[in-house]
């Protein structure tokens, strides 16, 4: 039993989502990077976090579960339904907390919701958000990355600022703006029963640097994280 941080009020239980399929990488979640599968960057980065009291993985996929097992994670099995290419996270999470829930007898306080692909993500990461969380005494926590860029809208093949052309500010007097990148989300329990929802309530925002802000979508993220992960190792080495 990994012992409860007083300051959170309850108990965090991470959720990591890995179904089978995919459209865009075939088996996505199971393709090596450097030799260990994409999926195994979520879990160990979890593992090394004290506040996470369990890891739940929430798949459809035999192979997968097998994998999060070897790693002493506890397998939750999605239903079909909950498995389709179109199906959103949210019921994912609910029905791995119910799961929860039906052996430890109650929801935990905290649901900590890590995607698999942001393999990038260490557990200084969500160290941090953790940190933010209770700074703010917010009701959850997202993790961003911080762009400044020159933003336009399209008509036809027309553009259209959203900048002064007439004054074109250097790029680092820009107005940042914070985009979600996918890693790190820890909600209240309660914002998933009430409102099916991971954001809710008081929301902070928890700043990534952009080498680890990527979120694996396309074959070009694979190139880009497999070099990401092959500088870390030259640094830490």
């Amino acid at each position: 039993m990994v012992e409860q941080d007083s300051a959170l009020g309850g108990r965090a239980v991470a959720v990591v989502p890995a179904r089978g399929g995919s459209k865009g990488i075939p088996r996505k979640n199971l393709v090596p990077l450097l030799g260990m599968p994409m999926l195994l960057y979520t879990i160990r980065a979890a593992r090394a976090v004290p506040r996470i009291e369990g890891i739940l993985l929430s798949t459809d996929d035999a192979e997968i579960a097998t994998v999060a097992r070897e790693q002493g994670v506890c397998a939750v099995e999605r239903p079909k339904e909950l498995a389709r290419d179109d199906s959103p996270t949210e019921p994912c999470v609910i029905h791995a907390m119910d799961w929860w829930a039906e052996r430890e007898g109650a929801d935990p306080e905290w649901v900590v919701l890590l995607q698999p692909t942001a393999p990038l993500r260490i557990a200084a990461d969500i160290e941090a958000a953790f940190d933010v969380l209770l700074r703010t005494e917010a009701d959850c926590v997202l993790s961003v990355v911080e762009r400044r860029e020159f933003h336009w809208d399209r008509r036809g093949d027309l553009g259209v600022p959203k900048w002064d052309i007439s004054k074109r500010p250097r790029r680092q007097d820009l107005r940042p703006d914070y985009i979600e990148n996918g890693a790190i989300y820890i909600s209240r329990s309660r914002l998933y029963r009430e409102g099916g929802n991971r954001l809710g309530g008081k929301i902070a925002l928890s700043v990534m640097p952009p080498e680890r802000s990527v979120d694996v979508d396309e074959p070009s993220d694979l190139l880009l994280v497999e070099q990401l992960l092959r500088n870390r190792g030259t640094e830490n080495g």
